[in-house]
């Protein structure tokens, strides 16, 4: 299930409790005994990635269960740090993965459940599904339960002294509906940012000057401009390896710039997602004044659209 973009209003509503959002990615759990699949928005089993997590099951209070939550490494100050994240998951070596378990672990935060011992519970209200999952959760340091309050506007104005994602908004009475994008969950960030697919790069000065953004209007693919700040020379050096694989003669936007040849555009494979921190999107469909935030390796290219920058 997937929450919409929400206001601040929305965090006075009735009937809601509020959570976090933490910088981390979605993993559904599958545990049936000792066996466990963590899988993530790609469909891909990260528990080779997260060797330390192979425990979960012994601190499931169930014989199988399908849990809902986000994987994530907290930092020194004891935040969620997508960047820590992101030194584990590209890395194949089995001596590298055990290295790293050890120095940034994994925490999978839980903050659903939709089966237990075989019942199916996406039918029960979220007030009852959290009451069970209580009782099902025995937290530890790899697994911890969600934290939720009733009190929205309290929660943000802390998200904000911390400079956080943002805070979940969600109905108490709402149902779980698998894959579905429903106003019962809605996301009122702290920063106005964007999922953008990467569907090129410019290398004027350096190897990577600017990556081109995309977003999909229906099936057609539009381009929405250039970010060329907020990246380290050293991420420009990763980033370089894995979009210079993802080549492409043919334009993948249907409005690439006029100027392209000028910039020395490279297209590629619109395979690679990141989040854009911007001021507003103009009338001729570009990000004004965009900063490169991250690589997001849990979403779909799919996902990122024009529905993002609407309201509610």
């Amino acid at each position: 299930m997937l929450a919409k973009i929400g206001t601040l209003n929305d965090l006075k509503r009735k009937n809601y409790v509020y959570e976090p959002k933490i910088d981390g990615t979605r993993i559904i759990a599958y545990i049936n005994g000792k066996n466990i699949r963590l899988v993530n928005r790609r469909g891909i089993d990260k528990l080779k990635q997260y060797p330390e997590l192979k425990d979960l099951p012994k601190y499931i209070n169930a014989k199988s269960a399908v849990l809902d939550g986000e994987l994530a490494i907290y930092n020194e100050k004891g935040l969620p740090d997508f960047n820590l994240l992101q030194k584990r998951e590209h890395i194949t070596s089995k001596f590298a993965i055990d290295l790293r378990s050890k120095e940034y672990p994994a925490t999978y935060i839980v903050f659903d459940i939709l089966e237990k011992d075989g019942k199916k519970l996406i039918r029960f209200p979220l007030k009852k599904r959290r009451k069970i999952l209580e009782e099902t959760i025995k937290e530890n340091e790899i697994i911890q339960l969600m934290f939720q309050t009733k009190n929205g506007e309290e929660l943000f104005k802390k998200i904000r002294e911390l400079n956080a994602e943002g805070v979940m908004a969600k109905d108490e009475k709402s149902k779980y509906f698998p894959g579905e994008r429903s106003r019962f969950w809605l996301k009122i960030k702290n920063l106005k940012t964007i999922d953008c697919i990467i569907v090129g790069y410019s290398h004027e000065k350096r190897k990577i000057s600017a990556l081109c953004l995309g977003l999909y209007k229906g099936k057609k693919l539009i381009y929405i401009g250039r970010v060329g700040t907020g990246f380290t020379e050293k991420f420009i050096e990763e980033l370089y390896k894995k979009l210079e694989a993802l080549k492409i003669k043919k334009i993948p936007v249907i409005n690439p710039p006029p100027d392209w040849k000028k910039h020395n555009i490279v297209w590629i494979k619109p395979d690679v997602v990141c989040e854009v921190k911007f001021l507003e999107l103009t009338k001729g469909l570009e990000l004004r004044a965009p900063s490169f935030q991250k690589i997001r390796i849990d979403k779909p290219p799919s996902e990122c659209n024009f529905e993002q920058v609407k309201e509610k």
